[in-house]
């Protein structure tokens, strides 16, 4: 499913004005239309319902101006109060208030606190609040006349609806702009905004719904690449096809450089992860205290065991699984791999002579951030799947500063160094260098415990062995790690989710995609 920026979106409505004719005061009218059946919903049952509208002076506030209009046709009880400079309103929201002055709907100026005395009880004594003051197009902090009415709205009103966004909310990034309106529902017009998906702007949305409002899929020549969302249906149709006729080589050989002495666990989660995501045969190739635990625990590894250094890898290690290598159709290297100055020549070394798709997590990533650069050696797709906290090492960002801005960071990095980037949080993003960036909307808090990164990082491997691109892989890897997330919180509770947990939950979300492909 697409999603738009507040600009994207700009440029979208001009464009197929432009090329097809379709008038913006149309586009408000649908938008009116498709608002009025949600509203209607909503009151289905209330004995003589009354609404109150917040218009501002904007095209958002015409929004709410045209909803006023079928609302009133359908004998509801709707008062505006409009909030603002007056002289500002122009074009098609002018239009909508002149129809609405001459039905006789109830208008309120709001200009400042000084007439606000009764708001609190009008917004109490109602069943809806629709909120059209700002919706995408906010560029500035909420100050003023509007930060005292958003406040009146958060603390005294029963429902919210919001036009596209909740005012105060950034669509282009989620962020709250001061402070923003908290909505129950948000009706987003024509596609989903960045905004309504990333938080904290997702926190402010409530639930989401995708109102058609008749635009037409314009391609825009602009460099923003393309940003979307998986559905289940979606997602479903990603999955590697699985034919009758087939064999083990029929479904990729992966190969794993994960674990150390003090944390072979995550050799275990990762292969594990590999084969339930379909791949048909895994060789870790493993240190030897990793190699024992891997045999006691999962069953189906094979295993190159190779000569360590103190508990660690080291550059030698390649030495004697070279020939190994040249059979696989993808590796992963990283997680649990710890750190130290060999480890760090041993990533170095993989990356410039790897010769198949690989997946770089966790360590592998902390070695990489001493000289960032070596990624640009890297001759095979790649993709990379840092935590906020790796991701600030590598580009020497602070935390902060990433997590208010995922996409232009791991766009960013993705382009500049030629690597599909998996950037971590509670709505992971996935970037490829050309430009396309994934929201990842699954998952739950159940995910926030040790293993669970190496769990995605086999899963992704798994489906790169056969045959996915990186892109593919890592946004389809990333949406079944969420959704099995979901699944194992839900019988095990939010708190009781271990990462291994995850693995036969990854098969159950696999099942039901199955379904629904067929």
């Amino acid at each position: 499913m697409k999603v738009v920026s507040g600009k994207r979106m700009r440029r979208i409505e001009a464009a197929v004005t432009e090329k097809i004719g379709l008038p913006t005061l149309l586009m408000m009218e649908n938008a009116a239309i498709r608002l009025s059946e949600h509203c209607l919903a909503y009151l289905k049952g209330k004995v003589e319902p009354r609404v109150i509208i917040l218009a501002g002076v904007g095209g958002n506030g015409g929004d709410g101006l045209a909803l006023a209009r079928h609302l009133h046709l359908k004998g509801i009880d709707v008062s505006i109060i409009l909030t603002g400079d007056v002289s500002r309103i122009h074009g098609d929201a002018l239009i909508n208030l002149q129809i609405l002055q001459k039905l006789g709907l109830c208008i309120r100026l709001f200009p400042s606190k000084d007439n606000a005395i009764n708001v609190p009880w009008e917004l109490v004594s109602c069943d809806l609040v629709v909120d059209a003051l700002f919706g995408a197009g906010l560029d500035r902090h909420i100050e003023g006349v509007y930060e005292y009415m958003i406040d009146m709205v958060n603390s005294h009103a029963p429902y919210v609806i919001a036009v596209d966004m909740p005012s105060g909310i950034s669509a282009d990034t989620g962020a709250v702009m001061g402070t923003a309106i908290k909505a129950d529902v948000t009706v987003a017009l024509g596609y989903l905004k960045t905004g309504l998906i990333i938080y904290p702007g997702a926190e402010y949305a409530g639930r989401v719904e995708v109102a058609d409002i008749s635009i037409p899929d314009t391609p825009l020549s602009d460099m923003e690449g393309e940003t979307g969302i998986l559905t289940d249906h979606e997602a479903a149709a990603l999955l590697p096809r699985r034919p009758q006729i087939s064999n083990k080589g029929t479904f990729g050989r992966v190969y794993a450089f994960a674990g150390s002495s003090n944390m072979p666990g995550a050799a275990f989660l990762s292969a594990a992860a590999a084969y339930k995501a379909g791949a048909g045969y895994v060789c870790a190739c493993v240190i030897p205290s990793v190699a024992r635990v891997l045999h006691h625990s999962l069953k189906e590894a094979v295993t190159c065991v190779l000569p360590d250094c103190g508990g660690y890898y080291h550059p030698g290690c390649l030495d004697v699984v070279s020939e190994e290598l040249s059979r696989a159709d993808a590796l992963y290297a990283g997680p649990g791999i710890g750190r130290g100055p060999r480890v760090t020549e041993f990533v170095f070394r993989l990356i410039e002579t790897a010769r198949i798709p690989m997946v770089l997590d966790a360590d592998a990533l902390n070695a990489v951030s001493e000289d960032v650069d070596i990624l640009k050696k890297i001759q095979v797709p790649c993709v990379i799947t840092p935590h906020p906290g790796e991701m600030s090492r590598l580009t020497g960002l602070p935390v902060k500063d990433i997590l208010e801005n995922t996409i232009g960071v791991a766009g960013e990095f993705a382009r500049e160094f030629g690597v599909v980037t998996l950037l971590k949080d509670a709505r992971t993003i996935v970037t490829s260098p050309a430009g396309c960036n994934y929201i990842n909307t699954s998952g739950s808090p159940a995910m926030a415990k040790a293993g669970s990164g190496d769990v995605l990082t086999g899963v992704i491997a798994g489906f790169m062995a056969q045959g996915l691109d990186p892109y593919t892989a890592a946004k389809l890897g990333a949406y079944v790690h969420g959704k099995a997330g979901e699944s194992a919180g839900a019988e095990l509770s939010n708190y009781g989710v271990s990462a291994s947990d995850l693995l036969n939950h990854i098969s159950m979300v696999l099942k039901r995609c199955e379904k629904l492909y067929r």
